[in-house]
């Protein structure tokens, strides 16, 4: 096991999403986050806090569903934390200015905590969470 002082300073470095189309989802995020830190031919980035979004287009498109289903094996979701309801309704704000589908703020059932959430163009579902 990994010593307590270790795991307690661990932060998440950088996760790798596999995408269908990587245009689309640099056009999606950048409303969100603001320009990408890199992109080329199948890859964008973007810079989180500590983490790094690094989205890879694949060569061999699965079948995408046209609605999140969160029972499917693999990633869930991906949830963003924020540090109190100003900063979630400044995120509600960008969201909708920018015509992004989503939840609108709500109160999440199991922890009772205010989020929203939404799902980008490969249908991978983000959330803003408190």
């Amino acid at each position: 096991m990994i010593k307590n002082s270790i795991k307690e300073n661990l932060t998440m470095h950088h996760i790798v999403f596999a995408i269908s189309d990587v245009i689309e989802t640099e056009k999606f995020y950048t409303k969100i986050f603001g320009p990408a830190l890199y992109t080329n031919s199948n890859t964008v980035m973007y810079q989180v806090g500590q983490t790094m979004l690094i989205f890879i287009q694949k060569r061999h498109k699965n079948q995408l569903s046209t609605k999140f289903d969160p029972s499917n094996i693999g990633l869930d979701h991906v949830a963003f934390g924020l540090k109190n309801l100003s900063e979630l309704e400044e995120v509600e704000k960008v969201l909708n200015e920018k015509e992004i589908k989503n939840s609108g703020i709500h109160i999440d059932s199991s922890s009772k905590k205010e989020k929203i959430w939404l799902n980008d163009p490969s249908n991978i579902r983000i959330e803003f969470y408190l």
